[in-house]
């Protein structure tokens, strides 16, 4: 790995660490935590430099991030098998496939701006 998928990753887990403690404090999504969730996977993307890169990041770290951000908002959703997987079905993967995107087309824009 080198400095620049390292540094994506790390950028990536501490602006969904700011998702979450805003989340757990408002209890609401608000606009701030919506256009946080949708910068960080463009973050991501420009940071790692590269297309590939840039969409596995961008969905890893976000699926791995909105699963964490359930389990801190409703930790009893997940003792039910049922209701976990419909968090997982129809909030994490949603965005993390969204996130997947936007790390995608912005990994082909970081490629063009950190040439090597």
């Amino acid at each position: 790995m080198n400095t620049r998928t390292v540094s994506a990753i790390v950028v990536g887990i501490v602006m969904y660490a700011l998702v979450i403690v805003l989340a757990s404090i408002q209890r609401d999504l608000t606009i701030t935590q919506l256009a946080l969730m949708l910068a960080t996977p463009i973050v991501i993307g420009l940071l790692s430099g590269a297309v590939k890169k840039g969409l596995m990041l961008g969905f890893l770290i976000s699926f791995v991030m909105l699963i964490v951000e359930g389990v801190v908002l409703q930790p009893r959703a997940f003792s039910n098998p049922n209701v976990a997987m419909t968090i997982i079905v129809m909030m994490a993967l949603p965005l993390a496939l969204i996130s997947a995107g936007l790390g995608a087309a912005d990994g082909f824009l970081g490629k063009k701006v950190f040439k090597k």
